[in-house]
């Protein structure tokens, strides 16, 4: 069976550690997290303008492609509200990491 993709949504000043945990807890659950913000970190300076552009438009290109958004922490910030209304006009399934991990312990 086909693994789905799962968007990490989380703020931007999440420890990248806590955020390699939500990771590793959305992989443990047998999905693909896709964190865009690490992944784009290495060679994106946020700070830039023209790099946070890209930063955003390369992010809602992975959005599109995932089956679901994951948003993890206790804050959502203004970006994340972004990712989370994105996903409800595309109507792609968008939930907590302590929903999902609900879900997955009741099957």
């Amino acid at each position: 069976m086909e693994q789905a993709l799962a968007y990490v949504c989380c703020p931007a000043d999440e420890g990248r550690m806590k955020v390699q945990k939500y990771c590793r807890k959305i992989y443990e659950m047998g999905y693909v997290p896709i964190c865009p913000r690490f992944g784009f970190a290495p060679f994106l300076d946020e700070s830039e303008a023209e790099d946070a552009q890209a930063m955003l438009q390369m992010s809602h290109l992975l959005l599109r492609r995932c089956r679901m958004v994951v948003v993890c922490g206790r804050e959502v910030t203004e970006t994340m509200n972004t990712e989370i209304n994105t996903a409800d006009r595309l109507h792609i399934i968008c939930t907590t990491l302590d929903g999902l991990i609900k879900i997955k312990e009741s099957e």
